[in-house]
């Protein structure tokens, strides 16, 4: 109820709608079972502007990543290995100068998905910060870092609490178009 009267007050203001598709290249990062790897996605989100600077919108983040599991000693690990993982997500975005040609923003996606080292679903989180150049007013670059943390419940026997979650984290840098 509270979004709707939002919405509808700043109706007068030019509501539109806003898209952004960006590539990703990072890092898993190590955990407890599992050493670093590389990361590679692709994501889209689709929503309105609600005033100059504002997005609310939704999307999906898809990812490929390495990594490797341990072996018989906690020093030792087996071979490489590779997983995807995907989430559907509301992101909120916020760019400081809109107006201007160059532009700081900071956003942050939260959801739900599917993470594939431990093939189970998962609580998506995922906040970024960089910079837009706008090259008209309607379309433009977008730069940024971002993290993203899948978090689900853990599978392995000698976790020594029952509930305790197996995350897993990746930092990468974020090139892409909004439209």
């Amino acid at each position: 109820m509270i979004a709707a009267a939002f919405i509808t007050a700043t109706s007068a203001s030019a509501v539109r709608y806003k898209g952004f598709g960006e590539l990703n290249g990072g890092t898993f990062i190590p955990s407890k079972y599992y050493s670093a790897g590389v990361l590679l996605g692709i994501s889209t989100s689709h929503g309105v502007e609600l005033f100059d600077g504002l997005f609310v919108g939704g999307g999906i983040d898809i990812n490929y990543f390495t990594f490797t599991e341990p072996g018989e000693s906690s020093y030792d690990f087996d071979e490489s290995d590779y997983a995807g993982n995907f989430a559907i997500f509301a992101e909120g975005r916020y760019n400081f100068l809109r107006t201007r040609k160059v532009s700081p923003f900071i956003g942050l996606r939260i959801g739900g998905g599917y993470e594939g080292v431990e093939e189970q679903g998962c609580f998506y989180f995922s906040p970024a910060a960089g910079v837009t150049i706008n090259l008209t007013k309607k379309f433009g670059l977008d730069a940024s870092l971002g993290y993203s943390l899948w978090s689900g419940p853990s599978i392995h026997d000698d976790d020594y609490r029952y509930g305790h979650s197996s995350s897993f984290n990746g930092v990468s840098v974020r090139f892409g178009v909004h439209f």
